[in-house]
């Protein structure tokens, strides 16, 4: 009898273990959770401050090992995000379809043969399909091009106006001339704004190249055919690529949360069942004790033991059952939160690199390459930062080009965006790897000195004045005149970023009031 207590005592002791261990891999999985939150903030950081906040409160949640109506809240307003993100596609889509319908119109006026209203029908048939589905978008396209370049053989070159910088083509001519370079310089912005990679930099730089070579009209529905196979060939379609990646984010939260709700319940469940153990064999044992004390025979004695060790070893019997049951069950919901974990953490970090990306493009003007105005607001806090704590002095610069309106009106915009281009590049090419420079907006650049009083900022202006004037800037052959006006001045006690900036642009419009091509300190 004392060696069957002593196997009971074990067998129970070992069971309390294992349902430690139980306790202890529901923990570890709990951990994993917690680190995918945190995958999953870090990945989205930066598209949306209301989804920020949101996916900073389901981390805390986790982390925190909450549950509830407060996790239940996050996960709705995650949803909402995801549709509010859908009605954003919708808008676009019907944007879309929208202006494809204008094309079509224009098309039809063109052509009143009933074999090309039929194909202009077709088209228009799919349109709403193609609307919806952004990525039957480049086709479309491509077969509404075929389609007007169809159009185009009964018109020779011979027809058309000529194409010249004179103007001296007539009235006719200098309207052409106008929609032609309209046209060659927004795609330029067009080609700049993509984000193109591997092959499709090569068939860029070759758009770049005919585009400024000059255009003539027939030449726009070739352009325009290779214009969508560069925008197919980028990273288009972002939007709905960041879509599709929270629509999937959304589904595997749900996983999640099932995972949590399941786990809780079995853990539940689990201490219900072990409480009914402790108890039912507390009263076997109890009636083995009162066998023991009642019993007046040894042969009724040795049928009672026998039959309330064979009612513990039973119970024990279903209680392991169970637990197998139940740890079969976690395991396979665990080893498929493990797959999810890994798939997710592969996920966020493609976006995360991808945003990253696109936080550099939004940074970065498209025409020049350089940074832009709100990188130089931050650039230019900082600055102030340091000046206030240590007192390292600084000098902002203004540059302006001379006269640039008259550049565009004789040359158009195509010649005025090459021009800023090259001016971008002459600058940047003079300037130390500490200087900052940005354009801040038209034909206007900023540039900041660290750790440069304002003599020395104005000796290397003056390098840059004279780099831009005496670079041989040209369109078509014929020589463009380029000049810079720059104002200067030096951060002082109590400066602000419009304080400072204002005051370099008064010397900058000191430097136009003094015969332009100057450089003026203030």
């Amino acid at each position: 009898m004392t060696e069957s207590q002593d196997d009971w005592k074990a067998r129970y002791k070992g069971l309390a273990r294992e349902n430690e261990r139980l306790q202890h891999d529901l923990s570890e999985q709990q951990k994993r959770i917690r680190s995918l939150s945190g995958q999953l903030v870090v990945g989205l950081r930066g598209r949306n401050s209301a989804l920020d906040a949101d996916l900073d409160q389901l981390h805390q949640l986790l982390k925190n090992k909450q549950g509830g109506e407060g996790l239940d809240k996050v996960y709705r307003d995650i949803e909402k995000h995801v549709r509010r993100l859908d009605a954003q596609h919708q808008s676009v889509a019907r944007d879309i379809r929208v202006a494809i319908e204008r094309w079509l119109a224009q098309l039809r006026d063109l052509s009143h043969s009933e074999s090309f209203s039929n194909l202009l029908k077709n088209v228009e048939r799919r349109l709403p399909d193609t609307s919806e589905h952004l990525y039957k978008l480049s086709s479309l396209l491509l077969e509404m091009i075929e389609l007007q370049k169809g159009l185009l053989p009964a018109i020779k070159d011979s027809d058309l106006p000529a194409f010249s910088l004179s103007g001296t083509g007539g009235d006719d001519a200098v309207d052409l001339e106008l929609l032609v370079s309209q046209i060659a310089s927004e795609m330029l912005q067009l080609i700049e704004a993509l984000n193109v990679e591997g092959s499709g930099l090569e068939l860029a730089r070759g758009l770049i190249q005919r585009i400024e070579a000059g255009l003539k009209a027939t030449d726009i529905p070739g352009v325009m055919s290779d214009l969508v196979r560069l925008t197919r060939l980028s990273a288009g379609l972002e939007h709905q690529e960041f879509e599709n990646y929270l629509l999937n984010l959304n589904e595997q939260l749900t996983f999640v949360q099932q995972f949590l709700a399941q786990n809780h319940s079995d853990q539940q469940q689990s201490y219900l069942v072990h409480q009914q153990l402790d108890q039912r064999v507390r009263q076997d044992v109890t009636k083995l004790s009162h066998s023991m004390r009642e019993s007046q025979d040894l042969q009724t004695l040795k049928r009672a033991v026998a039959s309330q060790l064979r009612s513990i070893m039973q119970t024990m019997d279903e209680y392991r059952q169970r637990e197998d049951e139940r740890e079969s069950r976690m395991q396979q919901r665990y080893e498929s939160l493990l797959q999810k974990v890994d798939q997710m953490e592969s996920e966020a970090a493609r976006v995360k690199s991808r945003m990253e990306e696109e936080q550099l493009r939004a940074r970065t003007d498209p025409l020049t390459g350089l940074p832009n105005r709100s990188s130089y607001d931050d650039y230019l806090r900082k600055e102030l930062g340091r000046w206030e704590r240590y007192g390292t002095t600084f000098s902002v610069a203004v540059i302006d080009l001379d006269l640039f309106k008259m550049i565009n009106d004789r040359f158009g915009h195509l010649a005025g965006d090459k021009v800023l281009r090259l001016v971008a590049r002459v600058l940047r090419q003079q300037l130390r790897g500490s200087d900052f420079i940005a354009r801040y907006g038209g034909e206007e650049f900023v540039i900041v000195f660290p750790s440069t009083a304002v003599q020395d900022a104005r000796a290397a202006a003056d390098k840059l004045r004279e780099a831009v004037i005496s670079s041989p800037f040209n369109f078509k052959g014929e020589p463009v005149q380029v000049s810079a006006s720059i104002g200067i001045t030096q951060v002082v006690v109590g400066d602000d970023s419009d304080q400072l900036f204002a005051r370099a642009d008064q010397a900058l419009y000191a430097a136009k009031g003094q015969g332009r091509n100057q450089v003026v300190c203030n």
